[in-house]
């Protein structure tokens, strides 16, 4: 099944979030399947430009 996997992690300056769709058997392995790409992906982090963003005045 095709699954979108958002991961959350609360770090000392924000709140950083992960997408991104995978296709798994389960919603355990989903998750599994995500994390390994967040990490493949955090090795590469050279190609991480960001596309869109949203500003709120607080």
């Amino acid at each position: 099944m095709k699954c979108r996997v958002t991961l959350k992690s609360e770090v000392s300056r924000g709140t950083f979030y992960w997408v991104c769709d995978v296709n798994a058997n389960s919603e355990d392995e989903a998750l599994v399947v995500a994390q390994h790409l967040f990490d493949a992906q955090t090795e590469a982090s050279e190609e991480w430009i960001f596309a869109d963003y949203d500003v709120d005045v607080i």
